[in-house]
């Protein structure tokens, strides 16, 4: 989630542990620790593949922020002793899991059993940046920062905590309806699949997005609460897996495939491989696409994997989502725009 809303979220937990005993205090170190795991953007990796995958790993980990709550719980004890050693830790705790647990439920992908390694996870039911989450938390992280006197203001801390959280179970809800109805689809239409992946598009529960993955093939559909008995229109695409015969080196491909749990694509651009993550976007623009080879002296060449700035038009693509959370029939994106070579 974005570091406004963790921060948001942080203050929130944090005052419901301490909020009697230091009000405004407790907000504002609730907010401070739950933005420290996203510090790791700060790491300098290898490559951008690593910078990617690596990103939301030990700094996320619930079993490293365990281990690290009590011991920082008895530093702040002895910098701030208003506040007792055992709500410290609480509050601490609370503010890095609950930090790791929201990213959990983006579609990003946080490892929250580091150093164990299973795939991250990706609940995918919310999108990174969603005001009805956010609003609820910072009119209550208002009303303390600014009128911590006022009587209601712990109820619209405490009423916002319990709205967002409200929201976040809808999301999950809202989420399994869609793919129900998409598993539904698939039987029907009698494609066959691997695996689904249904999430939300931008700021919004009501529209989602659905990446269907097989061997060879991805497909792209879009599913809005207000389609009513429209069809699921699905888009086949080529998942270009046979370029992999091409490569001496598949580890950058084997890493991706990991942290996405297979929903990854290979494609041919002017003289470079590109791998590229199918989750984060929608056909034909994604937020992580990779370089991962050029081709040299009639065969590929392995290269360090190097981020592609996205190209996108943030504006058109929002216009056309709030459209076509109205309208089952609006032609899909990639239909409406031609990628352009890097």
């Amino acid at each position: 989630m974005d570091t406004i809303t963790q921060a948001l979220l942080g203050g929130a937990v944090a005052y419901s542990v301490a909020g009697r005993t230091a009000p405004r205090s407790s907000v504002i170190y609730g907010a401070l620790f739950a933005t420290l795991p996203d510090l790791d953007v700060l790491i300098q990796y290898s490559n951008d593949l690593d910078a990617m995958t690596l990103h939301r790993s030990w700094t996320h980990s619930w079993i490293v922020q365990t281990l690290l709550a009590p011991l920082v719980a008895w530093l702040m004890a002895r910098v701030d002793p208003r506040i007792g050693f055992k709500q410290w830790w609480l509050m601490i705790w609370l503010a890095w899991v609950t930090h790791s647990g929201l990213d959990a439920m983006t579609i990003y992908g946080t490892q929250l059993f580091w150093p164990f390694m299973p795939p991250p996870a990706s609940i995918a039911s919310i999108f990174i940046i969603d005001p009805l989450y956010t609003l609820p938390l910072a009119a209550g992280f208002l009303a303390i920062i600014c009128a911590t006197r006022w009587p209601a203001s712990r109820h619209i801390m405490l009423g916002g905590l319990l709205l967002s959280s409200s929201y976040l179970g809808w999301s999950y809800i809202a989420q399994h309806a869609i793919e129900k109805q998409t598993r539904q689809a698939l039987a029907e239409q009698a494609i066959n699949y691997q695996h689904i992946k249904v999430s939300p598009t931008a700021l919004n529960t009501l529209l989602w997005r659905i990446v269907v993955i097989d061997e060879d093939h991805y497909y792209e559909a879009f599913r809005s609460f207000f389609d009513g008995d429209a069809t699921i229109e699905f888009v086949r695409f080529d998942r270009g897996m046979a370029l992999t015969e091409q490569l001496s080196d598949t580890r950058a491909i084997a890493q991706l495939d990991w942290f996405s749990q297979g929903n990854f694509k290979l494609e041919q651009q002017a003289d470079g491989l590109l791998l590229t993550d199918l989750r984060m976007g929608m056909e034909p623009s994604y937020f992580f696409r990779f370089v991962i080879a050029r081709y040299h002296d009639g065969h590929y060449q392995n290269l360090p994997p190097q981020q592609l700035a996205a190209e996108r038009d943030a504006r058109k693509s929002l216009q056309w989502v709030w459209q076509r959370i109205f309208t089952a029939d609006l032609p899909p994106m990639h239909q409406q725009t031609v990628a352009r070579e890097y």
